[in-house]
């Protein structure tokens, strides 16, 4: 083998003597560029790679308290607070310790609204074929248990003054109806805090043609390729057609001849 390889003098260089400090080469820019796909069953995915060192992922489902009923009020809130802990293939141990493992332990969290319910996580993006499972697992198939439920119950309930104050002109606006009802839970609704309740809501609502995953400083191939894959592991939650009710809300002008205003969104 030796003989073979072409003669090389290890202590002459040829090219001239060059600094990787003061004449660093010029880096290849390449212009972000905005790409949307659309996978078998339902979901989108978008995404932009701005080369940037950090992946931002997240997960949009478009379900929330404007969607509840009276029989499961708050579920939207009880779906965000049970994200990231058991899913069906990790322990809430095992997944506090993948989330360490890859510095997402900080960044990981999942949040309602009145109508979308948010799972994100920043990352490393090279551990994007490891977060993207986790994160449709805990999404589509969360492993619910008892005493879960029971220790966020006390956790759940709103302690911040001003977030009260816009929940309280939200329920005077809407009438408590659509956009009236509260994205985080109450009293009222601690005895829904039950894995049925929580099922039974994802069940309704979680279909995969009602999400929609975002990436930032990711590819585009990458991200779909891993999220069908996760997909894969799972039996896809089927779509079920839901009222469109409109959200009515009542505007009362100040003055003495005030009127009542009725409209809809």
């Amino acid at each position: 083998v030796m003989m073979e390889l072409p003669d090389y003098n290890f202590y002459e260089f040829k090219e001239p003597d060059r600094s990787i400090l003061l004449d660093p080469p010029a880096p290849a820019l390449v212009a972000p560029k905005f790409e949307f796909s659309k996978l078998e069953n339902g979901i989108k995915i978008a995404s932009v790679d701005k080369q940037g060192l950090t992946a931002r992922l997240g997960l949009y489902v478009h379900a929330g308290s404007r969607f509840e009923t009276s029989a499961n009020l708050g579920a939207a809130h009880m779906a965000a607070l049970m994200g990231f802990r058991s899913t069906a293939h990790l322990s809430h141990l095992r997944t506090v310790k993948t989330l360490e493992q890859m510095g997402a332990d900080q960044s990981a969290s999942a949040k309602s609204g009145r109508e979308e319910i948010l799972y994100q996580v920043d990352v490393q993006r090279e551990m994007l074929p490891y977060v993207v499972p986790l994160m449709v697992g805990n999404v589509i198939f969360p492993r619910m248990l008892q005493p879960s439920c029971e220790h966020l119950v006390q956790s759940a309930l709103m302690s911040n003054p001003d977030s009260m104050v816009s929940e309280l002109l939200h329920k005077a606006a809407y009438c408590n109806n659509t956009l009236g009802r509260s994205p985080l839970m109450s009293e009222r609704s601690m005895g829904y805090f039950t894995p049925e309740t929580v099922r039974g809501y994802l069940l309704d609502h979680f279909a995969p043609e009602r999400m929609v995953f975002v990436g930032v400083n990711v590819q585009h191939a990458e991200l779909t390729k891993w999220v069908m894959r996760s997909f894969a592991d799972y039996n896809a939650i089927p779509m079920k057609k839901r009222e469109d009710t409109k959200a009515w809300f009542l505007f009362q002008p100040p003055g003495p001849a005030a009127l009542s205003v009725w409209g809809y969104i």
